[in-house]
């Protein structure tokens, strides 16, 4: 019985001791990876994602705010950034409205988005980028019908032209 008491201290104390040191490194390094390295991981994403046009991109530019027109400017912008620039007329759909909106508005505006959806499917867009010009909750039910499409890049006026805010869907895995 001694014996094995002395194999305990002399032998398996110190074993124990070094396999303990020796595992803290990977449950170290992995804690550290799961928790700054998502983040690092997700804004590297994040930013590849706003700078990567597609390879079938498209633009769709919703302009929903009466006596005014965004198709101007967005065209302005779109001959600024080489990405957009080289995405032909034929895939740039357009949805706008010359009256303020109502609720009332909301089942053929929502008939007209699914209309353009179709034909953005039609066009084999891989990436859609949106510029949207109107009330908040159009937007979200553009971002309802979307959501599941394609990804959907937002862009933002801003004085000096656009800002492009990134997908619509955060999902980098």
């Amino acid at each position: 019985m001694q014996w094995i008491i002395r194999f305990i201290n002399d032998v398996l104390g110190p074993v124990s001791i070094v396999i303990g040191v020796i595992t803290v490194f990977p449950i170290l390094w992995t804690w550290w990876e799961v928790t700054f390295g998502r983040k690092r991981q997700h804004r590297r994403w994040f930013t590849e994602v706003q700078k990567t046009a597609g390879t079938r991109p498209s633009i769709l530019i919703v302009d929903l705010l009466e006596a005014k027109n965004i198709v101007a400017s967005v065209e302005h912008y779109r001959q600024e950034v080489e990405a957009l620039k080289s995405i032909p007329g034929e895939r740039m759909f357009i949805l706008s409205r010359d009256r303020r909106l109502t609720p009332k508005d909301m089942p053929a505006l929502s008939d007209e988005l699914r209309s353009a959806a179709a034909n953005i499917i039609r066009a084999s867009t891989d990436t859609l980028h949106v510029f949207y010009a109107g009330p908040v909750v159009p937007m979200a039910l553009i971002g309802a019908e979307f959501a599941n499409l394609c990804r959907v890049l937002l862009y933002q006026h801003n004085p000096t032209g656009y800002d492009n805010w990134g997908p619509l869907r955060h999902h980098p895995d």
